[in-house]
């Protein structure tokens, strides 16, 4: 069964400052809801391969995953893979210039189920997950939107 589920805002922040927050693993749990462990497998700046464990609760559903860096464009675009707990997918995020000196945000999971198991919850998940998405989008944000008027 295919999931999708899509979330853009705009930030006050330009590509650069706003990347590393979809990323690093210092920045990730700060805006991330349920997130347990975000763990990078290797030392150093994340590159194509590059791998990260991910543990994250959705709607009292426990998800573990291994993410693989399968693209990664800095400061505009990264493709995370992944599957584990049913599902096969990727995390998509791309970041543009938005009109007012700020960026546009967009975060995409898509991608589909494994198991029969997963299947069953998934029409459940995809829209607990699209909840997830709207809100960790809106709390980056709000983030960002404090480090502006900080500096």
């Amino acid at each position: 069964m295919p999931l999708r589920c899509e979330s853009t805002v705009t930030v006050a922040k330009r590509p650069p400052e706003v990347f590393p927050w979809l990323l690093d693993a210092d920045k990730v749990p700060r805006w991330m809801t349920g997130l347990e462990v975000y763990e990078p497998l290797e030392a150093g700046p994340l590159h194509v391969g590059s791998r990260i464990r991910q543990e994250l609760s959705v709607s009292g559903h426990q998800l573990r995953f291994e993410l693989e860096v399968a693209e990664l464009d800095a400061p505009r675009t990264a493709v995370l893979r992944f599957e584990g707990s049913g599902f096969r997918a990727a995390n998509e995020y791309a970041v543009h210039d938005a009109a007012d000196g700020g960026s546009e945000v967009t975060w995409v999971i898509a991608g589909d189920t494994t198991s029969f198991k997963a299947k069953l919850v998934a029409p459940m998940v995809q829209a607990k997950l699209q909840e997830k998405l709207d809100g960790d989008l809106a709390r980056l944000r709000t983030l960002l939107a404090g480090a502006a008027a900080a500096a």
